[in-house]
């Protein structure tokens, strides 16, 4: 009896059982974990201290499965290795070129701590991608029944349906994840607090933020959309039918852009593969289109725009893309255009005036442009404020300190309230400082790629997340500064351009919103263009497997999955992986390729 993804057979392969378990596993993997900080960290978060419950335990769940799958590599390797085709190796070699430069750059990273174990709310460091390439491997190398994908999509209901439920408790204003008995299950005794919400509707389910939500359901959305669409057993149908409609339901109500994206890509793909079919029955397919195009829009004037509010930003961006603003500063847009340090003092830079800071007669002194003193006086909590309108907006915090036997005093400028900048001075002397530190500094104008001047606020700033980090490629070409290390590498004390982009010159920049740009930084150009080749190498198999004029029904699976990665991997251009995300995505790519490979076998022995 010939088995695989295209006839149906009753064999059991127990083999691909680990990856299914952890896919189903890891929405639940949700546990409080305190971190202390050091060094560069403390002095960006300014705290000693974080908690968070999305990533480390997860990542641990992923290594131990990981270990696991690797064993059962060598004690059935025989068994799974044999019949590998070329492009099998080609894959496996491709694998090894991003391992390489994934241990450069940890090794050579001057953070290699973080590089090691990850970020304290990321933990994709070495050992966790390492984990994804093994789980990728393995999934190419075990899945090749029928019930493989039957058991894969089994755990995808699983992870949908757990996001669906709680993303509706969020929609609804009353998250599960912040419930009493939640804190009670993933908050330790020996950490305090209670986990908190994003004070918002949108749903994030059990992701960790809606905009992740968008690159899950870019990928599982097309795929069960197409099995829904073609599968012959209504008991198979259903299910795929509920899923899809249950990841709309979460694509939607996490208002991603990413995710429409990310969507409307697979759409679009999805037209080149069915295109016989599109063309047969586009009457019934615009149809549906339609039906369904008026029940969202209807379910959104009822929810009164909950669901599509932010779709109109889109087209917004798109707009300001094609615009030319090459003439843009970004300066002429803030309240603060630059603070220096001179001789007499720091003077901060306004619009239309200036703000002198002084020490004469050891006390501090304000003056205004034309030397006229502005006078601060201390409310009943120890800030410095002015009654002078032009300068409202600024308050001054004085702390005092010692270095080396003197006492001086730490002042803290704050606006829109918020903690800005830093001066330090004594009773004879001041002037600008770096952020919690007493080193003598000027202000941070980083290089900014030409094209995405003027565009920083599209995409919910990541324009200016991607302006400031495309001139920090050059740094990278063969290792970056090592996994989930971006963090340092970004320009954080970009103060003014941060305070333009999101109103606020101290929030912490960790990620840059695109998977891409995250792999070139983190790990080296040599890694993108081996996660790149083993991307299109996949693609290029199914185009030249499934792409042709025989449009046979039993394509259908591995094409929906193929639709998925492509999903993911154009949500990613505007979002960047989790833990979660990633094992989805990783599992779906091996899963294709065993795919592939099986179709390819039975194919040659019609």
């Amino acid at each position: 009896m010939k088995s695989g993804f295209i006839w149906e057979n009753k064999d059991r392969n127990l083999l691909f059982f680990p990856v299914a378990f952890l896919l189903a596993v890891m929405p639940f993997v949700i546990r409080a974990t305190q971190h202390f900080l050091h060094g560069e960290l403390r002095r960006l978060f300014s705290t000693d201290s974080v908690t968070e419950i999305f990533a480390q335990y997860r990542a641990r769940f992923l290594w131990i499965m990981a270990a696991v799958m690797l064993v059962l590599l060598y004690i059935f390797g025989k068994r799974i290795f044999c019949g590998l085709s070329r492009i099998d190796w080609l894959y496996f070699g491709l694998c090894g070129i991003f391992l390489l430069f994934l241990v450069l750059s940890t090794v050579f990273s001057d953070n290699r701590d973080t590089a090691l174990w990850g970020l304290y709310d990321r933990a994709e460091g070495m050992v966790t991608q390492i984990g994804y390439l093994v789980l990728f491997l393995y999934a190419s190398l075990t899945c090749c029944t029928s019930r493989d994908l039957k058991l894969l999509l089994a755990a995808v209901g699983v992870v949908i349906a757990a996001n669906a439920v709680t993303g509706i408790s969020q929609f609804a204003g009353h998250n599960l994840l912040t419930s009493e008995w939640a804190n009670r299950l993933i908050v330790p005794d020996d950490i305090e607090g209670t986990i908190s919400d994003f004070g918002s509707t949108r749903m994030y389910g059990m992701v960790g933020h809606y905009n992740y939500v968008g690159s899950l359901t870019a990928a599982v959305l097309p795929l069960c959309t197409v099995l829904a669409l073609f599968e012959k057993k209504w008991k198979f149908r259903i299910p795929a039918l509920v899923m899809a409609a249950l990841s709309l339901m979460l694509l939607l109500g996490s208002t991603s852009r990413a995710g429409l994206i990310g969507t409307a890509a697979a759409v679009i793909l999805s037209a080149i593969f069915f295109r016989r079919l599109l063309l047969r029955y586009w009457k019934i397919l615009l149809l549906g289109f339609g039906v369904l195009l008026a029940a969202v829009v209807g379910i959104n004037f009822v929810l009164d725009n909950a669901i599509l509010e932010r779709v109109p930003m889109l087209f917004a961006d798109i707009k300001t893309i094609f615009s030319d603003t090459s003439d843009f500063d970004y300066k002429d847009h803030i309240f603060i255009r630059g603070v220096e340090n001179r001789e007499d003092g720091a003077v901060l830079l306004f619009q239309d005036n200036c703000l002198q800071l002084s020490v004469e007669n050891g006390a501090l002194v304000f003056r205004d442009q034309n030397g006229q003193e502005v006078l601060y006086t201390e409310n009943g909590e120890g800030t410095l404020e002015t009654e002078n309108s032009v300068f409202a907006p600024l308050s001054f915090v004085p702390a005092n300190g010692m270095s080396q036997g003197k006492v001086y005093t730490n002042l803290s400028l704050i606006y829109n309230g918020r903690r800005l900048m830093q001066f330090y001075y004594d009773d004879s002397q001041i002037y600008f400082v770096r952020k919690d530190t007493m080193e003598k500094t000027t202000l941070l104008e980083p290089p900014v790629a030409g094209f995405l001047k003027g565009k920083e606020l599209i995409g919910s700033m990541r324009g200016y997340i991607w302006s400031r980090t495309i001139p920090m490629l050059p740094r990278y070409l063969l290792t970056g500064a090592g996994p989930d290390c971006y963090i340092f590498e970004f320009p954080q004390d970009d103060i003014l351009g941060k305070l333009y982009a999101y109103g606020n010159g101290t929030i912490v920049v960790d990620k840059p919103h695109n998977l891409y740009l995250q792999i070139f930084v983190n790990e080296g150009g040599v890694a993108l263009l081996a996660f790149l080749a083993i991307c299109a190498l996949y693609f290029w198999d199914c185009f030249r497997l499934y792409g042709g004029k025989d449009q046979k029904r039993k394509k259908f699976r591995p094409i929906a999955v193929a639709l998925g990665v492509a999903g993911y991997l154009f949500a990613g251009l505007f979002n960047d992986s989790t833990v979660l995300t990633a094992v989805l995505f990783w599992v779906l790519l091996g899963a294709g390729v065993g795919m592939n490979r099986q179709y390819r076998r039975e194919s040659e022995n019609q």
